[in-house]
């Protein structure tokens, strides 16, 4: 049985990264393990279209076809899957990834299936079920979604343990340097670089946030072993000297950590490693700043997201204004790591006075860069379904719901006025000689800086 994996979403979307796809990479290493032939077609790898992934699908030698779904990727998810049914009716269509996780159903895509949460163990039992190979119900498929009799059932979610039994991507199928200079935070130290995640979970309760519906809220980290097995693997096999850790809550596991830390350092490695997702700024003290330094990294994203107490109460993040500062002036005063603010814009609670309290804050700190984001309606995360319920939320078109789109005004405001104060964060913190000469320095070739140009003029763009 062949099985293809999909995502559908190609660089003619002008997406801001193109990273190698983790997610895919460890689907496609379950079915291999299960006996499956596995492809990938991603469409964020150099040179991928709309037009070459109509003319794979219409090839249509696999028995199954995945399709990873962002909430921006439902239109062409849709189109695909009309696309694959039409030339091959009884080809068996499944879907799964973030959307399908925070909405949790399939009623809006022609698929068979869904997963929502992980699906390493789900996807391949599915398979053996329908192959004749494995007699089990549906109901007892983990992270499952099916239809009966015209009802939607979700299967319970029961976050996998055993992170290092899921071994490692396929990374032949994903290989860093299929992947354009278009990095997760724009500006990195080399290439090809390679995304890695050491840990799934997270327990913190932040209301932008739907990743408990993904990974669950409790952390559960590989093994060191298996981490340092990766991080050689791509060294020796892809010339990869660049790793991007996306975890939540990688600083937070202190023993593990360290422990990656300390066998990078004895094992000579001379690699650069960053966190672009941020990471918790409590979790950082001296020490472990240091330790971090000396293994190779030199980027860190700082989750700040506001400059108003209010705010960040609301958002139900669990920290003090005080405390992101002292942590932010520790990162500046004891190591040379370079720092990136995120911060949140247009959230649903807040007024004019919240977001100039956060363009104020991010101009005192000292960071190298700052991201200013405007308000997600991610799917499943606790403000979404609030304004839902009280029916102050209505989507017209999810392929919006990106980065660089205003979907949400927050009720003190206007459209003009959000844009204009996204307009004055970025010009403010970005138009000053020591911020202009860092970046500029930061710039590692013509088709790096082409993207970043492509970054640029795609936001300044959204934001007038």
């Amino acid at each position: 049985m062949r099985v293809l994996l999909i995502n559908p979403i190609t660089s003619e979307r002008g997406m801001f990264a193109a990273t190698p796809n983790l997610g895919l990479g460890y689907l496609a290493a379950a079915l291999r393990r299960n006996g499956f032939e596995a492809d990938i077609w991603d469409g964020m790898k150099k040179d991928m279209t709309r037009k070459k992934l109509e003319e794979r699908l219409k090839r249509l030698d696999y028995d199954a076809a995945g399709f990873q779904v962002y909430t921006c990727s439902v239109n062409e998810v849709n189109d695909a899957l009309n696309l694959v049914k039409s030339l091959k009716s009884d080809i068996v269509t499944i879907i799964g990834g973030a959307h399908v996780s925070g909405s949790s159903s399939t009623s809006y895509l022609n698929a068979d299936f869904g997963f929502r949460g992980e699906a390493e163990i789900g996807l391949p039992a599915l398979l053996k079920k329908l192959k004749g190979e494995q007699e089990c119900a549906y109901e007892d498929i983990h992270h499952l979604i099916w239809r009966s009799n015209g009802t939607v059932n979700l299967n319970p979610l029961q976050p996998i343990e055993d992170l290092d039994s899921l071994g490692l991507p396929s990374w032949d199928l994903i290989n860093p340097n299929e992947y354009p200079n278009s990095p997760i935070g724009a500006f990195v130290k080399s290439f090809p670089l390679a995304t890695i995640s050491c840990t799934r979970g997270c327990p913190h309760h932040c209301t932008y946030c739907a990743n408990a519906l993904i990974m669950g809220r409790k952390t559960r980290a590989r093994s060191i072993g298996s981490i340092m097995e990766e991080v050689s693997l791509l060294h020796d096999h892809y010339n990869v000297r660049e790793y991007q850790i996306i975890d939540d809550c990688f600083t937070s596991k202190r023993s593990l950590a360290e422990g990656v830390c300390k066998r990078i350092i004895e094992k000579g490695m001379k690699i650069n490693i960053s966190f672009p997702n941020g990471v918790r700024v409590e979790s950082l003290d001296e020490d472990l700043l240091r330790l971090l330094e000396k293994a190779g990294c030199y980027s860190i994203g700082m989750a700040i997201e506001s400059g108003s107490q209010r705010i960040i109460d609301h958002m139900k993040r669990r920290q003090s204004l005080e405390k992101i500062k002292e942590k932010v002036e520790l990162v500046a005063r004891t190591t040379r790591i370079r720092m990136t603010g995120f911060f949140i814009l247009g959230y649903p609670a807040e007024e004019r006075e919240d977001i100039l309290k956060t363009i104020k804050l991010a101009k005192e700190l000292p960071l190298k860069r700052a991201q200013f984001t405007i308000w997600i309606p991610v799917p499943g995360s606790e403000m979404t379904e609030s304004l839902k319920k009280e029916g102050k939320l209505n989507i017209a078109d999810s392929s919006l719901v990106v980065l660089n789109q205003i979907n949400y005004v927050p009720e003190k405001m206007t459209i003009k006025e959000l844009q204009g104060l996204l307009r004055k964060a970025y010009m403010e913190f970005y138009f000053r000689p020591r911020i202009i000469l860092g970046l500029l320095k930061e710039i590692q070739s013509m088709e790096h800086f082409k993207n970043i140009f492509r970054r640029v003029k795609k936001m300044w763009t959204a934001y007038n």
